[in-house]
């Protein structure tokens, strides 16, 4: 996260999720927050962090503790950064199943259909 994106200091931030500033610093000391710091050690947040928040008080008035909201969170992060490697392996794939229909024309006829099929597949 750069300085740019990170604006609210810690009351600001409070304020807007409507908790209070001691709640955050509990917050990153369980590390679920992860607020940006300025060289002189000032927690500064930003709209991620408002919205990672969001979901933190969601999931705890679910009634679900801290530790729990930690792992929740984890395995969201994973999952989305799973879903962009599947993403990127269908983008190779749909490539590489372009690139073998274009050698099609090149094998003789008899043996197109069967391969065009395989492709398909």
């Amino acid at each position: 996260m750069s300085k740019e994106e990170a604006v609210y200091i810690i009351s600001v931030a409070a304020e807007l999720a409507g908790i209070h500033p001691q709640t955050l610093r509990i917050y990153e000391r369980r590390g679920l927050l992860s607020p940006y710091r300025t060289p002189g050690g000032t927690r500064r947040y930003s709209e991620e962090d408002l919205e990672r928040l969001s979901a933190i008080q969601a999931l705890t008035a679910a009634g679900i503790n801290l530790e729990g909201v930690k792992r929740i969170l984890q395995l969201e992060g994973a999952v989305e950064a799973l879903q962009g490697q599947l993403d990127q392996i269908k983008k190779q794939l749909a490539a590489a199943r372009a690139d073998a229909a274009e050698s099609l024309s090149s094998l003789p006829d008899i043996l197109r259909p069967t391969i065009q099929q395989m492709l398909e597949e």
